[in-house]
């Protein structure tokens, strides 16, 4: 992702960080339901709560986005065998930079697996 996609994003969560929050979050969860996971602050009387946080497992990697004290705060850790081995905070702007790269390679892994698997049967 070049520098203008990445300050658009920091522009547009700069705005309102908590509504556009909530929609990044439901978007991913719509476009990767297995990989995502949205934390939501509830309230005793309310069905719904706030949106408060994403994260997203890529592989050994998990990216997470989440609102802390009225700041965006981003992290990426990794995990091996559901042990957090480290944690890194970094810059929003750098956070989804690399989840963009992240789940791009991912989806080139995958149509690559799936034309290998068309070649095949096609034999």
């Amino acid at each position: 992702m070049d520098f203008d996609m990445q300050a658009a994003w920091l522009r547009r969560f700069s705005g309102d960080a908590q509504s556009n929050l909530g929609a990044f979050a439901l978007r991913l969860k719509e476009a990767l339901p297995e990989l995502v996971r949205v934390q939501e602050q509830k309230s005793l009387f309310v069905k719904s709560g706030k949106i408060t946080g994403v994260t997203v497992e890529l592989g050994q990697n998990f990216y997470r986005l989440e609102m802390i004290n009225g700041r965006l705060s981003a992290s990426i850790g990794m995990v091996v065998r559901g042990i957090t081995l480290n944690t890194k905070t970094l810059d929003p702007a750098e956070w989804f930079a690399r989840l963009a790269q992240e789940t791009q390679e991912a989806s080139a892994h995958a149509q690559g697996l799936s034309q290998s698997l068309q070649q095949f049967m096609a034999s």
